[in-house]
């Protein structure tokens, strides 16, 4: 029976503990919240895709984006739905990137890719730009 109350016992020193540790957290909380807004970062503006004479390739150029480290590229065909991003594995230091779509799009159905770049950070701590916009090129 001794064994029992004990371990009882043991149980409500933690339960206390608990508890006066999350009052203690809760009366130190001085209620402001803290603007992390300057840690995001803008997706990149006035991107232009165009179709290259091969009519193979289509290249993208966009605005650079102030201390961004890199930037990740991802398209959607006009069958896709507006929130699909297929990835291109495109993590560029530079403000243009070329993709070859020809090989993978030669269906008839696929008449229009829709581009999307996002902003990544050169520092830590700071967190990539959502999505810009889509900038769409009809391939056929």
């Amino acid at each position: 029976m001794k064994k029992k109350n004990a371990k009882w016992d043991y149980s409500l020193r933690i339960i206390a503990f608990i508890a006066v540790t999350m009052l203690f957290i809760i009366t130190c909380d001085d209620g402001k919240e803290v603007d992390n807004s300057q840690y995001y970062f803008d997706p990149p503006t006035g991107i232009v895709a165009t179709i290259l004479s091969d009519v193979r390739t289509i290249h993208l150029t966009w605005d650079e984006v102030s201390n961004a480290g890199r930037y990740e590229v991802s398209f959607r065909t006009n069958l896709d739905s507006a929130d699909t991003r297929r990835n291109l594995s495109a993590y560029v230091s530079i403000t243009r990137y070329e993709h070859s779509y020809y090989s993978w799009y030669v269906t008839a159905d696929v008449d229009t890719l829709y581009y999307y770049v996002k902003t990544h950070p050169s520092k830590s701590g700071y967190i990539a730009s959502r999505w810009s916009d889509p900038v769409s090129v009809t391939i056929r």
